[in-house]
């Protein structure tokens, strides 16, 4: 069974989900920069998309 990973649009700011197996880092020895791979790109505006973390997992970027 394969895990989802959340990821962010970082132009538009929609969000999605990807099986972890499909996932590619550009650059995975960089773990503050954790842009995926230039082909995976925002379904909605083709920008570029960035790691979240596990699908259902409670994002890093949310305020309480």
């Amino acid at each position: 069974m394969s895990e989802e990973m959340e990821c962010m649009c970082l132009e538009c700011g929609a969000s999605g989900y990807l099986p972890k197996n499909d996932i590619s880092m550009d650059d995975p020895a960089n773990n503050e920069s954790k842009l995926l791979d230039s082909l995976l790109v925002c379904q909605i505006c083709g920008g570029h998309l960035s790691l979240v973390g596990k699908a259902g997992d409670e994002p890093r970027y949310r305020l309480k």
